[in-house]
This record gives C-alpha cells, structure tokens and sequence, in this order.
C-alpha cells in the first residue's frame, strides 16, 4: 500500500477500500505491507508488516527502543526533515486562516528533557505505542544528560509499591519523585544519585530544587507543570516579551498561569499583571516564586479562568490552556471585552485552530509562530498574536 501523506501524529496515510488508514512509522512515497490494529467504522489503524520500498528520507533511528517506546515518533527522519514535516502540517491546517509560517525555532535534537516520567509496574519504563504496556528501558536519549543514565540506577529500588518515578534535572541537580502506595520507600540504595528525593509529594531528601530562566528563579514542585525544555522555553518567553513591547502592553492577564512562569518573566516591561490558575499547589508555586524574585506588580488568585469576567483593566490577555484548548464561556467572554491583544501559547495546533476560527470574528490573526519544544516527536508549541477588529 503506498503512503500518500502524514497526519499531525506523524503517521502515513493511505486507503484500503476508500476508507482512511494510519500506519505507524511510515513515511510519504513508502510502500508497505500492514497490519490493521484498530479498525473503526471511519477510519483504521494499523503497523508495518513489512517495507516494499523505503523513503530515501528514512533514517536509523539513534535509539534502541523507536518503534516500541511510545515517547518518540520521528527518528526515523532527520532533523531537518522532521521541521519540515512539521512546518508542512502546521502551514496545512492554518491556510483555512489564511495564515503563514515561515519557520520553527529549532532545539537540542537529543538529551533536551529536564523531566521524564516512568511508568513501574514489575519493571520500569515507557509505555508502548499506543499501549499501556510498558516498555523496559535503561536510558533515554532525548532525556537531559543529568538524567539518562539515573534510570538503570532506579533497578536498585523495590518497586512493588510504586507506580511511577519522575525524574527532574536543573541547574545541573537532579530531583526523583517516587509516586508509591506507601510512603516507606528504602531510599539509602539511591540517595547518593540525587540531590532531592520525594515521596508522594513530601520531601524527604536534600533541599527544594531551582530552575533560572534569564533573571527570573522558579521553585520545582514535585509533580506540578514546568518547561521541560528550557532552552526552547527561554526562546518563547523572549518572544512573548518582545511581543508585549511592540504592541505596548502594560496590564496583562495571564489565564492558565501555572507556577506565574510567564506572569513573572514579563513584569518588567508592564505596569501590573494578573496571574489566573485552578490549580492551588501551582497558584502557592507562583507566590513564593514572586516573593524570591522580589517582584511587586504582579498579583496570582486560584479559580477558573471562566469565573473572570471583568477584563475591562487589561489590555492584554495571554493565554496557555491544555491540550483541550479553551472553553466556549472563556472565547465568548473575550469576544465581548474590550482587551486589545491576544497572546496564545498552545502545545495543540487542532484545538489552537479551532479557538482562531473562534476569536478571528472580533480579532485579526497577526502571526503564528512555530516553536520546536519537542524533537522526535510529533508536538509543536505555536505562540499566536491577535489584535482587535478596528
């Protein structure tokens, strides 16, 4: 069968009896013999049984486990290719909004994740494609250099109670998080690997870990959210700054703040933020990363971001949701306000596209600009500028 094309997941596309089949690890020109593993009534899914003939932009993959390991779906092409491909989808799915992107900022191809997440269950690993089976692994390759060769060292614990280990590295420390159904964990086989240990959200080693962004410092929670690749994080925040400044931004609203990241790093060119998260460890998280920075201007309150109404104080609002994008009372809200900007940080180009179609009624789409926070896999962050209809 020949792979016509690749969706937004980086699998190929072909046909079988007019109806959409997408295939794993399978590239545009490939022709292949395979194997249906998920058939619905639209659409099918299935693997490779076998290469007919190869796309001549195939590569080896530099890891042992692509194929299996649910974490990276790209190394089979090369860098370059792989911001092809996804400059190529991205540009695809916003000509409808007549919208162009020029290009994405590149990353570390390899070694770039301060934080990765690994599932116990007999062993200890990365699920499978698309599978909750997991896969045993030893290192990881797209993991930062802190942290590749900690995981063989986690074969030491007994894991018969333990369900997952997060392991973070920062400024050059490395913390564990073990997430168990016991707090007695035996943690001396370990403690000389790390310089903080958590159990079940309670510190019980070493000292609370720092990441710096430029000037800005950010106390790590043991499971809440942060950029897990700084570099390429650093990049958007510069972009957010500098967007902030040619559009003559002074009172932001920060909707989706997490621990005040954004909040925090852009309070030097504003007159005042305000900084909205549900989450009440992330708006704790934000407070005490106000208060280290000795920043005065921005303020975080915990609720939902459909509960803020009045945005008449603002004439700018930024905003960072969930793969699920934003909810119709929160477009609607910022439809019938007065705030002149939007900012959109969104890891989702399909619900990202959903809430422009949305917002373009009242906003014009300035640009879209591509962010590589994720090589070898099939993600894309996108920062979105829109300005009010005049």
């Amino acid at each position: 069968m020949k792979i016509v094309k690749m969706d937004n997941k980086a699998r190929g596309i072909t046909y079988n009896n007019n109806k959409i089949v997408f295939v794993n690890n399978a590239l545009i020109d490939e022709d292949v013999d395979i194997k249906i593993t998920l058939d619905k009534k639209r659409y099918s899914i299935a693997d490779v049984k076998k290469y007919n003939i190869k796309s001549c932009d195939r590569i080896k993959p530099k890891c042992k486990y692509f194929g299996f390991c649910g974490g990276c779906n790209l190394q089979h092409l090369s860098y370059e290719n792989q911001l092809k491909y996804k400059l190529d989808y991205l540009n695809d799915m916003f000509k409808p909004l007549n919208v162009k992107i020029s290009k994405i900022t590149k990353s570390d191809e390899f070694y770039y994740r301060n934080k990765i997440t690994l599932k116990v269950n007999n062993k200890i690993g990365f699920y499978e494609i698309n599978s909750n089976n997991i896969v045993e692994v030893d290192n990881c390759i797209i993991a930062d250099k802190n942290l590749k060769d900690k995981i063989d060292i986690l074969k030491k614990l007994d894991t018969n109670s333990i369900n997952e280990i997060i392991l973070k590295s920062f400024n050059d420390k490395t913390m564990i998080v073990i997430n168990s159904k016991t707090d007695k964990i035996k943690i001396d086989v370990i403690k000389d690997y790390f310089d903080t240990i958590y159990i079940n959200n309670k510190l019980v080693y070493g000292n609370r870990m720092i990441a710096t962004i430029d000037n800005i410092k950010y106390f790590i929670a043991p499971n809440a959210f942060f950029q897990v690749n700084l570099k390429v994080a650093r990049k958007m925040f510069k972009h957010i700054k500098n967007t902030c400044i040619k559009y003559n931004a002074k009172n932001i609203l920060d909707m989706y703040c997490g621990c005040g990241s954004i909040s925090l790093y852009i309070s030097d060119i504003c007159n005042k933020v305000l900084g909205v998260e549900i989450n009440e460890q992330s708006i704790k998280d934000a407070n005490e990363n106000k208060k280290i920075n000795d920043i005065r201007n921005v303020e975080f309150i915990c609720d939902t971001t459909d509960n803020i109404e009045k945005f008449d104080d603002f004439d700018t609002i930024i905003l960072d949701p969930p793969r699920s994008g934003l909810s119709r009372n929160l477009i609607n809200n910022i439809l019938n306000s007065k705030i002149n900007n939007i900012i959109y940080v969104s890891c989702d180009p399909v619900t990202l596209k959903r809430d422009l179609q949305s917002l373009s009624s009242n906003y014009n789409i300035r640009e879209i600009e591509a962010f590589d926070m994720f090589p070898q896999t099939y993600h894309v962050e996108c920062i979105s500028v829109l300005e009010k209809n005049t």
